[in-house]
């Protein structure tokens, strides 16, 4: 049987398959509660983790007793100075 479109527009057309069987996977309550549970007990491992981590690192602070957000050595207030303005000197002429 011919195609009344021309041979351009045909290309991309195709016919559809059979649809597809849907695998039906039967998964009981328990189970998804204690997939449920086995991740929420991982969150909770890796976030304690995380912040065992977290004062390992901020350990260093503690020990050594870094200042923190205090300077060492406090600035010494800034005075205003008038500097007083010099205007150079006239050169004289050089006798020979």
């Amino acid at each position: 049987m011919s195609h009344p479109a021309p041979p351009g527009a045909r290309g991309h057309l195709r016919l559809a398959g059979p649809p597809a069987e849907r695998r039906r996977i039967r998964e009981s309550r328990a189970a998804l509660v204690a997939s449920a549970a086995v991740a929420a007990v991982v969150l909770t491992v890796l976030t304690v983790f995380a912040w065992v981590l977290t004062a390992l690192a901020l350990l260093p602070l503690a020990w050594r007793r870094a200042p923190v957000g205090v300077r060492l050595r406090p600035l010494l207030p800034r005075q205003a100075q008038v500097i007083p303005f010099e205007r150079p000197r006239r050169r004289e002429a050089l006798t020979r």
